[in-house]
């Protein structure tokens, strides 16, 4: 017999967890932010894999999202490219 009921465990400590998340996300976006600071007029399309290692993300990961339109991204010759600047606009807004 269990003293503690999980529902009610779920209950306490949803909110403490999201929190832990929320801040971890936060700052990821500020690290990534000051870490790549790059001038718009010399900035060059970043490739799909290269793109996905800067996010710690998976290539499938990121051409699903892409899919879904949730993040930048421009087609060039049929080929999918990011620009450092959109990305940086874009986990400001998330």
């Amino acid at each position: 017999m269990s003293l503690i009921n999980p529902e009610l465990l779920e209950v306490a400590l949803r909110p403490l967890i999201e929190k832990i998340v929320e801040d971890k996300v936060e700052t990821f976006k500020k690290d990534f932010l000051e870490k790549h600071a790059i001038a718009q007029e010399t900035e060059k399309p970043i490739p799909v894999k290269e793109m996905a290692v800067i996010l710690g993300i998976s290539v499938s990961h990121l051409y699903k999202k892409c899919k879904n339109k949730e993040m930048p991204h421009k087609l060039k010759f049929g080929r999918k490219y990011f620009y450092l600047s959109e990305i940086k606009k874009w986990l400001e807004k998330e």
